[in-house]
Order: C-alpha cells, then sequence, then structure tokens
C-alpha cells in the first residue's frame, strides 16, 4: 500500500522572480522607521493624555521597587485599588521586555523603541500568517504594511495604549501557529502556540486576547469544517480532532503560563465595574457606547465620511478621535479578485470579516447583545468597535490573496480560471474614474444631504462644522476616485504583463502607504511632541508644590473638581478621591454613582483634606489656603483623619440603602459606623482613643491604637478580600465598614493593627505558572528532538 503524501501548505507556484521573508521583513522594518520618523530617528515621543495616566500607577510602584516592595495595591487613586490585579502596573512579568531592557542599558535608544518593535513585529506575523495561507512573497509584502499601518492600529500606540498595540500584533502570530499546527501536527508548533499565547496574556490586554483566541476558535471551526465537505482532505478525521483539541490543550497551557496574572485578574474582575454589575458583567449600555453605526460603513474608504474626528465627527459614537474603521480603497479593490478563490483560509477571512463587523456594530444589530448574554467572559468588554482589529486583518489578508491572483494570472505556468482578476480591477478602474468626475462635476451638490445628515445624527452639532466636514468629505471622495483608477490600472497592467510583477508589488505598496499614511498623520501629529511634555515632572504645578510643601505628614485626600478623572496627583503620591482606571472599583463607582463626593457627610468620613477647585467657594469648614494658577486650594476643617476609632455600629446590607444612610445621617460618622454582617461586638467607651499611622505603604498599613474600651478601628481606604489584619501580631477579621471601607475590632488598651495586602491568588497563580511552563518547555524539546530524528533519521526503505 502507497503512503499517502503529508498534506501541503496551500501556497501558489513559485514566480519567475520572487524575495523571501527576510527581505519582505527588511522592506516593512524600513517602512516602520519612515511612518514613525520622528519617534525613531528625530528624539521625539507621543505625548497624549492617554500615555500619561499610567503615570499615576507606574511612578508610585517605582518608587516602592527601589524600597523592595513589589507594588500590589496603589492607595492614591480612587480610595485605593489592586495595582498588580487590574493591570495597573505589573512590571517585569513580561518576558519578551527583558532582552530589549538589557539591550537599553548598553545601547542609547529611542525611547519608544519597544513600539516601533511591534509595529515592525506584528507587520511581519501578518506577512507570515499570509504566506502560510497562499499569498506570495510581494503579496504578504502588502498584507504586513495593511495591517499594521491602519490609522487604527497607529492611533492604539500613539495614543497611549500599549498593552493594546503589543496584544494585537500577536494575533496574526497565534493565527499563523494555530494553522501550522494544524497542518503538520508538530509538537514544536504547539508549543510555540502555547508560550506565544501566554506572552501575550501577559501583556495585559485581556480583550484583544479575547478577540484573538476567538479568530483562532472561528479559524479551527472553519477548518473542519470545510475540511469535512471537501473529500479531497487527507488527514483522518481522529488526526484532525486530536489537532482541534490540541488547539483546547494550547489555550489552557498559555492561560496558565500567565496564571500568576490571569487568577488575581479574574478575581478582581468580579469587584470592579467590569464584573460587579448586576448582570455580572459591565452593563450593556455602557458596553456598548463605543458602536459602529452602520451608517458609517463609507468611513472604510473615506475618512470624513462622517467627519473625520474631534469636532468634526457625527457618527454613532459619543466621540472619536479618527476613523476606526479606515483602511482605504486600495485595499478593498485587491480583495475583489480573491472573492472566488476557495480553501479554508479564504472561508475564515469572509467569515472574520462580517463577524467582527457585526460585533463592532454594538447596540446597532442583536449580534452582541446575543455574545452578551450567552459568550462567556464577553459580558467584561466594553468599546465594541475595538473589534474593527479583526476586520482589518481579514482585509488585509484577502487583498494579500487578491494580488496574488493577479500575480498567478500573469504567469504562464498557472492554467487560466474562469475569474478574469485583470478584467475586475480594469472595472474598479472605470468606477474609480466615474467616482472623480461625479466628484469634480457634481461634488458640490451633495453638499446639502451630507449636512442635513449630520445635523439630524447628531444631536447639538453645528452646521459650521458639517459644512467644513463636508469640504474634507469632497476631498476624500476624489481621492477614493484617483486611487481606484490607480489600483485598477496597475492590477490590470501586472496581470497583462506590461508592468514586471517585482515593479508592480512595489508599486502596490507605495498605493496602500499614500493612500494610507496620510490618515495616519493626521491621527499622530496632535500627539508628537518632545520627550519632555512625558516627563511626569511636567504636571507639578504650584498645586501639588504647595500640598508636597504644606499639607501634614499623616495620610490624607484631596477632591480636585477640575481633575476628577485625572491620575496627575497620584504621580506625586497625592491620595485623589478620583483618578482614572478603565476597570475602576465597582465599590467606587457606587459611591460616585450616588454623588458622594458632594456630600459633607462623605467628605469628612473619607478624609477629604483638601478640596481644589476652580472657582471661589463660600462653606462653612472650608479655608482657602492658596490660590494659585492651577487652582484655588480649599482646606477641609470637618475632614477626619484616615485612621479613626469608633464606638458605634448599626448593620446594614451592603447596598445603594446603606450609602444613603451616611449621606443624610444625623449622627456624626467620627462615632458611628456601618457593617455588612453583625460581629456580635460590645464597644465603648472609647472617649479619648487615639489612633496614629506609624506606617503607610502600598502594600501594609501600621496602625497603633489606643483606647479605654474595646472598639473598632476604621481605615478610611478601600476594602478588598485580599486585605487581611492583625492586632499585636494575632490575626484578625477585616470588616466591611460604610459600604466600600476597612475596620477591625481592637480590645481595651494599647495595640498596634497591621493591615497587608496578601493574594492567595498570585501564590496559586505562580504554581500554576510553573507548572504550565514546564510542559510547554517540554512541548518544544520533544517537537525539536522528533524535528531531529526525522532529519537524521534512515530514508524510507533503507536496508
Amino acid at each position: 500500500m502507497t503512503k499517502k503524501p503529508a498534506a501541503s501548505r496551500p501556497i501558489s507556484a513559485r514566480p519567475a522572480w520572487s524575495f523571501d521573508i527576510r527581505v519582505v521583513a527588511a522592506i516593512l522594518g524600513l517602512l516602520t522607521l519612515a511612518l514613525f520618523h520622528e519617534v525613531a530617528l528625530e528624539g521625539m515621543t507621543f505625548a497624549s493624555p492617554d500615555a500619561n495616566n499610567p503615570a499615576g500607577f507606574v511612578r508610585p510602584g517605582e518608587e516602592a521597587l527601589k524600597h523592595g516592595e513589589y507594588p500590589l495595591w496603589n492607595p492614591y487613586v480612587f480610595l485605593g485599588m489592586p495595582s498588580f490585579a487590574s493591570g495597573g502596573y505589573n512590571p517585569y512579568i513580561y518576558p519578551p521586555d527583558w532582552p530589549l531592557a538589557l539591550v537599553e542599558r548598553v545601547i542609547p535608544l529611542p525611547s519608544l523603541t519597544w513600539m516601533l518593535l511591534y509595529y515592525f513585529l506584528g507587520a511581519c506575523f501578518a506577512a507570515l500568517l499570509a504566506r502560510e495561507w497562499g499569498a506570495r512573497p510581494g503579496a504578504a509584502m502588502i498584507v504586513g504594511a495593511l495591517f499594521a499601518f491602519t490609522p487604527n492600529l497607529v492611533a492604539v500606540g500613539s495614543h497611549g495604549h500599549g498593552s493594546q498595540l503589543v496584544d494585537s500584533a500577536y494575533l496574526p502570530l497565534l493565527l499563523w501557529l494555530a494553522s501550522r499546527w494544524l497542518r503538520r501536527g508538530s509538537l514544536r508548533d504547539l508549543g510555540w502556540l502555547a508560550l506565544a499565547g501566554g506572552f501575550q496574556m501577559l501583556r495585559g490586554h485581556a480583550q484583544i486576547v479575547f478577540y484573538t483566541w476567538m479568530a483562532v476558535g472561528l479559524y479551527l471551526l472553519v477548518d473542519l469544517a470545510v475540511s469535512f465537505v471537501r473529500a479531497q482532505d487527507e488527514r483522518p478525521l481522529t488526526t484532525r480532532l486530536l489537532r482541534a483539541a490540541g488547539i483546547g490543550a494550547a489555550m489552557l497551557l498559555a492561560f496558565g503560563l500567565a496564571g500568576f496574572y490571569n487568577l488575581p485578574l479574574r478575581d478582581y474582575a468580579q469587584y470592579s465595574i467590569r464584573g460587579g454589575g448586576v448582570d455580572g458583567g459591565v452593563g450593556m449600555q455602557y458596553a456598548t457606547f463605543w458602536s459602529l453605526a452602520p451608517y458609517e460603513l463609507g468611513t472604510f474608504v473615506i475618512p470624513h465620511a462622517v467627519g473625520f474626528g474631534g469636532a468634526t465627527y457625527w457618527g454613532g459614537m459619543p466621540f472619536t478621535d479618527y476613523p476606526n474603521a479606515f483602511i482605504g480603497v486600495v485595499a478593498l479593490a485587491l480583495c475583489l479578485p480573491a472573492l472566488f478563490v476557495g480553501g479554508a483560509p479564504r472561508v475564515f477571512a469572509l467569515v472574520l470579516a462580517l463577524f467582527s463587523l457585526f460585533v463592532a456594530f454594538g447596540s446597532n444589530t442583536p449580534v452582541y447583545g446575543l455574545l452578551y448574554q450567552h459568550l462567556p467572559l464577553f459580558n467584561k468588554f466594553r468599546v465594541p468597535v475595538m473589534i474593527v482589529l479583526l476586520t482589518h486583518l481579514a482585509v488585509a489578508l484577502a487583498a494579500g490573496w487578491g494580488w496574488t491572483r493577479v500575480l498567478e494570472e500573469r504567469d504562464a505556468s498557472v492554467a487560466p480560471r474562469r475569474f478574469d482578476a485583470s478584467r475586475v480591477l480594469l472595472a474598479v478602474a472605470l468606477i474609480g474614474a466615474l467616482v472623480l468626475v461625479a466628484a469634480i462635476a457634481t461634488g458640490e451638490g451633495w453638499r446639502t444631504s451630507y449636512v442635513a445628515d449630520a445635523l439630524r445624527l447628531k444631536q447639538r452639532f453645528q452646521a459650521d462644522a458639517a459644512n467644513y466636514a463636508f469640504q474634507l468629505y469632497l476631498g476624500d471622495v476624489k481621492r477614493l476616485g484617483l486611487f481606484a483608477i490607480l489600483v485598477g490600472l496597475l492590477g490590470w497592467a501586472v496581470a497583462r504583463r506590461r508592468v514586471p510583477a517585482l515593479l508592480g508589488s512595489f508599486a502596490m505598496l507605495l498605493l496602500v502607504c499614500f493612500e494610507v499614511w496620510p490618515v495616519d498623520r493626521a491621527v499622530m501629529t496632535p500627539v508628537i511632541g518632545m520627550p519632555a511634555m512625558n516627563d511626569p515632572e511636567t504636571g507639578r504645578d504650584d498645586v501639588v508644590r504647595w500640598l508636597e510643601s504644606n499639607a501634614p505628614a499623616d495620610p490624607y485626600r484631596i477632591l480636585p473638581y477640575s481633575e476628577y478623572q485625572s491620575n496627575r496627583f497620584a504621580t506625586f503620591k497625592i491620595a485623589s478621591l478620583g483618578g482614572y482606571h478603565a476597570a475602576k472599583p465597582r465599590a467606587f463607582q457606587d459611591l460616585i454613582e450616588r454623588d458622594i463626593h458632594n456630600n459633607l457627610n462623605w467628605q469628612r468620613l473619607l478624609n477629604i483634606r483638601y478640596i481644589v477647585v476652580g472657582t471661589i467657594l463660600d462653606s462653612p469648614g472650608l479655608v482657602e489656603r492658596i490660590r494659585g494658577q492651577s487652582g484655588i486650594v480649599y482646606e477641609n476643617l470637618f475632614a477626619l483623619p484616615r485612621a479613626t476609632v469608633v464606638g458605634r455600629y448599626r448593620v446594614a446590607p451592603v447596598d445603594t440603602a446603606m450609602i444613603d444612610s451616611i449621606s443624610y445621617s444625623i449622627d456624626d460618622v467620627a462615632n458611628l459606623t456601618w457593617l455588612d454582617r453583625d460581629p456580635g461586638l460590645t464597644l465603648g467607651p472609647v472617649e479619648g482613643a487615639t489612633a496614629k499611622i506609624a506606617n503607610y505603604g502600598l502594600n501594609r498599613v501600621t496602625v497603633d491604637v489606643e483606647t479605654p474600651g474595646p472598639a473598632l478601628l476604621r481605615l478610611a481606604d478601600a476594602w478588598y478580600p485580599d486585605w487581611v489584619a492583625t492586632v499585636d501580631g494575632r490575626p484578625t477579621a477585616v470588616l466591611r465598614a460604610d459600604y466600600a471601607l476597612r475596620a477591625v475590632e481592637v480590645p481595651a488598651g494599647k495595640h498596634r493593627v497591621e493591615f497587608r495586602f496578601e493574594s492567595k491568588s498570585v501564590r496559586l497563580g505562580l504554581t500554576l505558572s510553573f507548572v504550565s511552563l514546564t510542559v510547554i518547555l517540554l512541548l518544544l524539546l520533544a517537537g525539536f528532538w522528533t524535528a531531529r530524528r526525522r532529519r537524521t533519521g534512515p530514508e524510507p526503505g533503507a536496508a
């Protein structure tokens, strides 16, 4: 019986001219340097507000590291929140960062070298995936550029969303590794898939990780379905099913490898706005705020179809700074020749594009609601338009296959097919010419309907803004027509051998760049600045300096009304009632929704020592301390210390009734606290009792207490289950007080109370990570050993 040959890679015939993936990588590297030349070569950086928000976690964490303390908690935003478990700051956990950090110790590199590296890697990984799925090298080069240089991904990096950028670069890599595993069944590919998946999880953008594995799972289903339909698939059914199970095993190993991060993250989710809602998720309304409206589909090819962003935007999202969906008419035109090319990857790309597009529509279709209700973990995420990353990858791949189809058509060694790519692209050129002529001849007549649509669809949108947006829209339409003509004629000329294939591929790459890069530049330019603009010290204004010089040494909080959602004060270790985090604590959000920051009882209870405003206040108990250029600082004379001794308590369920009871209580909050359960204590007397904070760190707080009778020590910091406490070294329960704070029982006399943040999830996760890493390394070793044995083994049939 003749042995069946191994399944071959679905790659097209090798052309007469060729260049390998190393040349493609070199070209993509040069393009990355060219697009980001200010950052790469001219000493500039990106200085967006979102890029500065992490400093409120990073800087206190870095200072703690200098003193030998790994930062697990951040007490300077909200009422405190997990720093590590929330992804706010988790240094040294991402192994791919380590080599670059060592190089930077020896060679001075641009500050954003890591960012440039991941744009380059994302492009290379997309090119590898395109090659794996049948694209020629010149087409793979176009795929890499289209994926990495879309305005959506450029905006992600330039506007401070580094973890999202890095994890986005992993998307084509994981698909490439999954495809190789399904095709070849090599344990080495499976091990690399698990390792890369674990690294992606460690970089900390759970939503992109979820989308990535969703794409991998979708490809697995499509591959299985196509293999059942097409009888010529040489892999036995058991082999296909075992390899499908291998994908699931790789995902579990990836989760385990990142276990010391994933487990705390999972635990925190239920206490954050991402999982603490009534439905166990972020809430459908909040989740779908940034939904792509169907009438914004034009932004795929026309940047100003609904205004570019900012003041000119009149689409369905609350606001945006750029056209999220834009990829260009060149890319979409190249997709057309690929429509009638079969195979699992092509079917997958079509399904992925349509599926991700309907998810991006968010609240505008029932699809998002179905996934929110029934797909595990999906209800933790928000910003539906973020999933256009998958749409862009699908379009980029299809464009690569389309250009490959053009190159095959010109190759005499490839039999002609029913579908003529050159004619399709010639039709694109003709349509482009009609669009260009119409825009020049009658474009001004479109103004009335454009402005009317803008004013109808966007509340309080100004007619002047609509008219300005129309002028830019009309220019976009003319450019669309021109690029359609160019891509159509170039494709036709290459297919008909009027232009050499190599020259045609480079010309098509330039067309992609000439169309997409101006939009990229419009996204990047507003946030390009000198490195000093990203220096946290630029935020040290007169208010910060006064607080650092004049505020008491004991812990205190400020209430900065004009910067309530800023982490600037946390950068200088000044605790603010406000702050920013995409997954803030649910309990704190509940307090804010009940308007507690404007309530005098809560201001007193939460240790709000200073109020920073931009206008003059006249309220009892407020004393003006400084009137500076950046605000007026009032001292709240009624504010309680961070730690207080309380002699009375009441019990109530943890709900909004407890919040309102404190807001409208006639009892002094200094003498009474509300608990979520009855500890069965008899308290008092507490007259003359004192509580002095002896040490206040990120993960540890020590309080010296003296009380004449049994009492409760209340600490006006956020309660969280990972906080444990001891009284004179003996463990004691940490009670949840006043909806969101901590309290412990202390007996009469002098005592030392210590609060410590101890995460069981981190300890368990470290064990899980070690076991998973061991299994992954064994897979890799087995894969390398098997491959070497095959290379060095005897020829089949040898004696």
